[in-house]
């Protein structure tokens, strides 16, 4: 796998994929999940993280901006996270689907809160 860029100054998607943006998303989260998506578009992640992980990631993230060391820092917490993203769902698709992308799901919404068992 090649390094992925950390996004751009015009505030592009720094990777190809099936990027969406949802459309009257922040109604009752996004319609349980759900909306319309607008290609090219992008969209919020309905997750959570405990709070010691993304005050490492802010930190993280500010530390590669200002270190005249990283060549190509993340121009926001949003780029670095889509970077990030981007890969662990390649690592996964090579290591679990033979480097093949996952077929779409068959209901577009997930259910949410928490984990039944």
């Amino acid at each position: 796998m090649s390094p992925k860029p950390f996004g751009d100054n015009s505030g592009g998607s720094s990777g190809t994929g099936a990027d969406g943006q949802t459309t009257g998303g922040s109604s009752i989260l996004g319609k349980l999940i759900g909306g319309q998506q607008v290609p090219g578009g992008k969209s919020k992640v309905p997750a959570y993280v405990n709070n010691e992980l993304l005050d490492r990631l802010r930190n993280t993230v500010v530390g590669m901006q200002r270190d005249p060391g990283v060549l190509l820092p993340p121009v926001s917490l949003s780029a670095f996270v889509e970077a990030a993203i981007e890969l662990a769902v390649e690592e996964a698709e090579e290591q679990h689907n033979g480097g093949r992308r996952y077929p779409p799901r068959p209901n577009a919404k997930l259910k949410t809160g928490p984990p039944i068992g």
